[in-house]
């Protein structure tokens, strides 16, 4: 199926947005120091449903930054003024990592905007749960919170060069990036799990049961802090599982179940 492509001014930004398919709205947004493009597979397999939307979160892939530094609330207010701008109504919104964790924003910051979220592989509280440190140590960053770029190479391993290759601009866009990721990632306070009980969205969270960056164990008390919250494991899988041809088919079986049963009875799909 062919894709489509869009670039909108979000508060200043150049959003780049990618979309297949037609049918009721799915916004993927992607992880850290990834682009919309990793969601390729997924989309194939859930563009015969739905209208599949990929953006470039700021800064990242084609999208532009101006204002030369992230935040998780940034990403959020971005995701509900694109979902104005396209007009999307009540979409089902997605979110792995990084972007698991602007969904939770996007929740609290604009309740209204989404019929339905996805938050995978994230978890709200940085600081007790180690996973500032755990960045910390991804980046090989100094105290003051300066990233060691040849660190994070060898961190990545493999997936370094693939990653650079998302963000056009070469050296220089790749250690921006880095730069203003190292801030979000650090500076970050976190959100208070009891901020989760006010979320009253019908929401999935889905782990990965091998997750190097998330254990079982914090998902799960993410899980029972969201009233309508729903869980799902998907076996054989760690954190970047749901781009990986060996597995993306489980996630998107997964997200496909839940974003049907979301849906207001009249689009709900029709039996034989």
């Amino acid at each position: 199926m062919s894709a489509r492509s869009t670039t909108l001014d979000i508060d200043g930004a150049a959003i780049h947005v990618t979309e297949r398919g037609a049918g009721p709205a799915l916004l993927l947004v992607h992880g850290g120091l990834g682009s919309g493009a990793e969601w390729a597979p997924l989309t194939e397999l859930l563009a015969d449903r739905f209208r599949v939307l990929t953006p470039d979160s700021r800064g990242h892939g084609r999208s532009t930054n101006p204002a030369g530094a992230l935040s998780y609330p940034r990403l959020a207010d971005d995701l509900a003024a694109l979902i104005d701008a396209l007009r999307l109504d009540r979409p089902t919104v997605v979110g792995w990592s990084d972007g698991g964790q602007a969904v939770l924003e996007l929740a609290l910051r604009h309740p209204q905007v989404a019929g339905a979220l996805v938050v995978g592989g994230a978890y709200p509280d940085f600081a007790t749960s180690g996973l500032r440190d755990t960045h910390r140590g991804l980046l090989g960053a100094d105290q003051a919170g300066v990233p060691d770029l040849a660190h994070l190479d060898a961190e990545l391993g493999p997936t370094a060069d693939e990653l650079k290759a998302l963000h056009p601009g070469g050296a220089p866009r790749w250690a921006e990036l880095i730069r203003q990721t190292a801030s979000m990632w650090l500076d970050y306070p976190g959100l208070p799990m009891s901020a989760m009980a006010t979320i009253n969205t019908p929401t999935l969270v889905l782990a990965a049961d091998r997750d190097e960056m998330i254990p079982l164990e914090l998902t799960l008390a993410l899980y029972r802090a969201l009233p309508a919250a729903e869980l799902a494991v998907a076996p054989g899988s760690d954190h970047g599982a749901p781009m990986t041809p060996g597995r993306v088919a489980v996630f998107a079986a997964v997200i496909r179940d839940f974003a049907e049963r979301r849906l207001p009875p009249a689009a709900s799909p029709t039996g034989p």
